[in-house]
């Protein structure tokens, strides 16, 4: 098969080759996390997922990420080497370790710059993903996994679209590579200074006037929106909104710009992790036939943090930001109270709401538990103890925690915004609100309150726990997505 700047030329394709792009494609993730490696949102998870739903499908995949100075999920990667990445007009070396599982190759990329206490919040964190993304090509290449297609998530890799087609040094057979960006969250971006990202970078002088650059400035995530063949975001919703402008964060006239280019692809769930029927985290299994077992774990819960009363549990499990409403929340907690409602509250961020939380629970502690952390097993008891799950954002690119708590018999209350709008259907297997308004989720929350404890709030569990949220529909969109820009018909 003839390969020009690593791209197929179909033309020249015969059918054993077409067979090997549609089922065999080699295609390489990059994103700055990936759990259980590293997570600090639901970025981590998708690229979790995702990945291994694609290998599942018969792709070849492989994923580049950080390796950080704390690795999750008891793994150690098996050092290879190192190998010289092209940085800021020199040569660097960079440490390169990889480890294989469930189908999928990770690779990672070890520097000083990965060796801190935390991910992200860093004044240099533009330089460090710039370093990333250059060495990218350079670590495959090392582990010999020269790719038909690259899949960038969020700002942190976003210049690779960039790098594919004007970058200089890069390895035999990815000049010109096909490429695809997800964005997971738009307001994060990843700005700094224009002629020093192209220096860092080893880009032409002349992409100062490209897609690079944002009001005076370089936009890593506006190049790659500019240079990826495809773009993509997390739910049909969210894309919408934001050629519409709806939280856009200036990207938008961009967004109208690029036109079919931008999809909208929902995420999946990891239905094995969050499964209430064979979960090891809660106090008893159950599944839509059998709920009986949704009792006992709201009763566990009910005794773990210390609350009492009879009336209906209401969860949160978040980060505490401003994106996710959580200030809404709070505000209403005296008439939710009112109604009826319990409150769990699981999350950890802003410092302002994290006090806010605190004092709600201190003032009530029979009827408000607040735990201002960040607990995997604890979640997992919240969805299934929980009767409600409370999902106030002001935006969301998708959400993961709504689709978890309805597999878990446990509706949200959700702002109709993205892929809440998306993946929940009104007094069917949820509740949904319009504005962001304090107002506006006291009255959702007062329809829930109403319908709990009647046959209806028991049907519409049934119709939550009943959805097929599994990654594998969301890989099939994305690999026929992947055949369609790189000419794959059949």
């Amino acid at each position: 098969m003839e390969r020009v700047y690593g791209r197929i030329m179909m033309s020249k394709v015969t059918e054993h080759d077409r067979l090997a792009v549609s089922c065999g494609m080699r295609v390489l993730h990059v994103s700055a996390e990936v759990a259980p490696f590293s997570k600090t949102g639901g970025l981590g998870d998708v690229a979790a997922a995702l990945p291994v739903a694609l290998a599942r499908l018969g792709l070849d995949v492989m994923v580049v990420t950080p390796w950080y100075r704390h690795l999750g999920g008891d793994v150690a990667p098996f050092w290879i080497g190192d190998v010289e990445v092209p940085f800021g007009g020199a040569v660097e070396r960079v440490g390169v370790g990889t480890l294989e599982q469930d189908g999928v190759r990770y690779v990672f990329v070890g520097h000083g710059d990965f060796s801190r206490a935390s991910l992200y919040g860093y004044d240099d964190d533009v330089v460090r993903f710039i370093r990333f993304s250059r060495a990218v090509p350079a670590v495959a290449a090392r582990v010999g996994f020269v790719p038909d297609l690259v899949h960038a998530h969020d700002w942190h890799a976003a210049l690779l679209p960039a790098l594919l087609e004007h970058g200089a040094g890069l390895p035999l057979g990815f000049a010109g590579l096909p490429s695809v960006l997800t964005i997971h969250n738009i307001q994060f971006q990843g700005g700094g200074d224009l002629d020093e990202v192209l220096r860092l970078a080893g880009l032409p002088i002349g992409l100062e006037r490209s897609y690079l650059h944002h009001v005076g400035d370089a936009n890593l995530l506006k190049a790659g929106i500019g240079f990826a063949d495809l773009v993509t975001t997390v739910s049909p919703t969210y894309a919408r909104e934001l050629t519409e402008g709806a939280h856009a964060f200036g990207l938008d006239e961009l967004l109208r710009h690029v036109g079919p280019k931008l999809v909208g692809i929902l995420n999946g769930i990891d239905t094995a992790l969050w499964d209430p029927a064979n979960d090891p985290f809660i106090a008893q299994p159950y599944d839509r036939d059998a709920p009986a077992g949704k009792a006992a774990c709201r009763s566990a819960l009910e005794a773990e943090l210390g609350l009492a009363g009879a009336g209906p549990l209401l969860g949160v499990v978040s980060r505490f930001a401003d994106q996710k409403g959580i200030d809404l929340l709070l505000a209403a907690v005296p008439a939710l109270l009112e109604m009826g409602w319990r409150l769990v509250l699981l999350g950890t961020g802003d410092a302002g709401l994290e006090a806010a939380a605190a004092a709600a629970a201190r003032a009530d502690p029979e009827r408000v538990a607040a735990r201002l952390v960040h607990d995997e097993a604890l979640a997992h008891r919240v969805y299934a103890g929980c009767d409600a799950l409370a999902v106030p954002s002001r935006f969301e690119p998708c959400g993961l925690s709504q689709m978890i708590a309805q597999r878990y018999g446990t509706l949200p209350i959700a702002r109709a915004t993205g892929g809440l709008a998306d993946t929940i259907r009104h007094a069917q297997d949820g509740f949904l609100f319009g504005p962001a308004e304090v107002g506006a989720l006291q009255e959702a929350c007062a329809t829930a309150a109403s319908a709990f404890a009647t046959p209806a709030w028991e049907t519409m569990r049934g119709e939550a726990m009943a959805l097929d949220r599994d990654w594998q529909t969301s890989a099939q969109e994305y690999l026929a997505r992947y055949r369609g820009i790189m000419g794959v018909t059949t």
